[in-house]
């Protein structure tokens, strides 16, 4: 790139290729000399700042974060999915894997099989309005990901970063249940007591249930509530699973297929209503909180771990776009 290539037209050669690489350099690091012999072994777009040049050319560099020497990311239509840090052995085999890794996961929709579900969104496209698209392409998202197909959702592999403890995801025979899906734990503030009936809505995999089912005891009922075919069979496999695995675990977990807008569940049933990252999913969340207070006893209470929009943030359109980010 010449020394007065601005951040902004960077941004839009970004964009230009479906898969690409930004690469920067100094040609006096000796990493840096081997790398440039070797560049044109690369299957890929790459976009070279030599950030040695001219100072514009390094502030461009550390604006997009590439902020050491040599460094690279990866983008696929504009989106970064893929970058080196500091611990990162930067060369041309590390380079070519990251892209080679972007490249395979990368599955745009066939013009044969309008179901299908992109992984690399367009950054022009406009976001599903319709509540039946919405809902569609959660279901769709979700069963990828249990699946373990392309086009899933974005999870957290730590649970500590969810706010879970490992010892008590062991004892309540929910580790396989951890699927990385939820912003946080609700169960930290839900306050279950014995005997209680609590529903979750969105349950998954079933990691929520299987922890409220330790804590409101034997006398107590669990009811997970899930729209997608494949989560439900497997937070069913694993509701099966963890009795097995140790008798003195509670079966008092069942799993019902439904939309948290229309919740299979009676009047006045639940003391607590608990959620993990869902309801910001719904197409209609007053509808959402209708059904919750239906089925709430008198007193009965939420915990609901979610995120939120905030109305003075402009949210990126690559975001709005991004079917991995709609779960």
């Amino acid at each position: 790139m010449d020394e007065d290539i601005s951040i902004e037209e960077i941004q839009v050669l970004i964009k230009k290729y479906p898969l690409n690489a930004v690469l920067a350099v100094a040609s006096f690091v000796p990493k840096c000399k081997q790398l440039l012999n070797e560049l044109d072994k690369l299957g890929g777009d790459i976009i070279l700042l030599k950030t040695d040049e001219s100072d514009e050319l390094e502030e461009v560099a550390i604006e997009l974060g590439l902020k050491n020497i040599p460094s690279y990311q990866i983008y696929t239509k504009g989106v970064l999915v893929a970058s080196s840090d500091e611990a990162s052995e930067v060369n041309v085999n590390s380079i070519q894997q990251a892209l080679d890794k972007a490249a395979t996961s990368c599955c745009p929709p066939s013009s044969n099989n309008n179901s299908a579900v992109a992984c690399c969104p367009d950054p022009n496209a406009a976001p599903p309005f319709d509540a039946a698209d919405v809902l569609k392409l959660v279901a769709t998202s979700y069963a990828n990901t249990v699946n373990k197909n392309p086009g899933g959702c974005c999870v957290s592999v730590d649970p500590n970063l969810n706010a879970y403890d490992m010892e008590e995801l062991i004892k309540a025979g929910a580790k396989e249940a951890n699927l990385g899906l939820g912003c946080g734990n609700p169960l930290t503030f839900s306050c279950l007591q014995e005997g209680e009936t609590v529903v979750d809505l969105g349950s998954g995999a079933g990691i929520d249930c299987f922890l409220a089912s330790q804590r409101v005891g034997v006398s107590g009922k669990v009811i997970g509530i899930d729209m997608t075919p494949d989560m439900l069979s497997t937070a069913r496999a694993n509701a099966k699973n963890r009795l097995q695995g140790d008798p003195s675990r509670y079966d008092n977990v069942q799993f019902r297929l439904g939309e948290i807008e229309y919740l299979p569940v009676a009047d006045n049933v639940a003391d607590c209503v608990i959620s993990n990252c869902v309801i910001n999913l719904s197409p209609d969340k007053p509808r959402v909180f209708t059904e919750i207070f239906r089925i709430l006893k008198e007193g009965g209470r939420i915990a609901i771990s979610d995120v939120v929009n905030r109305p003075d943030v402009e949210i990126p359109n690559h975001l709005k776009t991004a079917e991995a980010l709609a779960c």
